[in-house]
């Protein structure tokens, strides 16, 4: 065998072998692909069934919080009518002890009033008497 003969036999052999990887290199790949394109769709099919079943439990958790609120609403608003009815009743109890009191201290003020001005009349009285005497019937000293 002559040494072209041998690069020949080099050259196929190392065609064959670069050909052998190449076919199992795209075996490998086109099997990968396949495989990855399965999970990949099998993981989309399993995302979108919980997106769905979240949503629904989201619509579920949303009429439940609305049925919640509108009860917190009827027993707040019962609270309040309550507390502004107690409030209405303290407000008018105070209101009428309030005018009691006034009364109260009118009337007294009213005596007093009254009183001083008597007081006055007898101590004018007794001023003019003094007076009278003073100027008008000194003493004799």
């Amino acid at each position: 065998m002559t040494e072209p003969q041998v690069w020949v036999l080099i050259g196929t052999f190392a065609a064959a072998v670069l050909g052998g990887m190449t076919f199992s290199t795209n075996l490998i790949m086109g099997s990968l692909t396949k495989v990855i394109t399965a999970n990949t769709d099998r993981l989309e099919a399993r995302i979108d069934s919980l997106r769905a079943e979240s949503m629904a439990e989201s619509r579920v958790t949303r009429m439940e919080l609305h049925s919640v609120e509108a009860g917190l609403n009827a027993k707040i608003d019962s609270v309040e009518a309550g507390l502004n009815a107690k409030i209405d009743s303290v407000e008018a109890g105070l209101n009428a002890k309030i005018d009691s009191v006034e009364a109260g201290l009118k009337a007294t003020i009213d005596s007093v009033e009254s009183r001083l001005r008597g007081d006055l009349a007898r101590i004018d009285a007794d001023v003019a008497a003094i007076t009278k005497r003073v100027w008008t019937d000194p003493p004799a000293i």
